[in-house]
């Protein structure tokens, strides 16, 4: 969409850049001397109108540039998503172990709650919450998060990206 509208933008930008020109020659003629101002600042309609698209024109530019950027780079969105999944996915086995071997260990005490998932029994378990290989295990474990649900994010942004770009999906 917005490429198109950059495209129309440059065209009326020519088309009354060239009516102007146009108007200027045939103004030339008919005096047939040279153009010039006096003291008046005589711009005419033609000329006022491509300027006004001119500048419409490179506002769409720098926008065509900047949604192009992004949906360029939208393409690696999917791989980044997949390393954090799998980095994720080795935090909470190895915290698993951790919490298994925990409860191997205090096995009398923790009888009833071996069914529950590992990050949650880290908060159940004291000195394991007090451990600092699982404690930076944990903030890894949730700074991936957080950049899954921005990836996500910028996915479902990507999308509208496209559309306003060239009304892809």
């Amino acid at each position: 969409m917005v490429s198109l509208f950059f495209i129309l933008f440059v065209a009326l930008t020519v088309f009354f850049g060239v009516m102007n020109e146009k108007k200027e020659k045939k103004s030339l003629k008919e005096a047939k001397t040279f153009y010039h101002y006096d003291d008046k600042v005589h711009i005419s309609l033609y000329k006022k109108l491509a300027f006004f698209f001119g500048i419409a024109s490179v506002i769409f530019f720098i926008w065509v540039f900047n949604l192009a950027n992004t949906v360029g780079t939208g393409h690696t969105i999917d791989s980044k998503i997949s390393m954090y999944e799998e980095e994720n996915k080795s935090i909470e086995n190895s915290i698993d172990i951790t919490v298994k071997s925990f409860m191997d260990y205090e096995a009398s005490t923790y009888q009833e709650i071996k069914d529950k998932d590992g990050i949650d029994l880290v908060a159940l378990f004291p000195k394991l919450k007090s451990d600092t290989l699982v404690q930076k295990q944990i903030e890894v474990y949730l700074a991936n998060n957080d950049k899954l649900k921005e990836l996500k994010e910028k996915k479902i942004d990507l999308s509208k990206a496209k559309w306003e770009l060239y009304f892809g999906k």
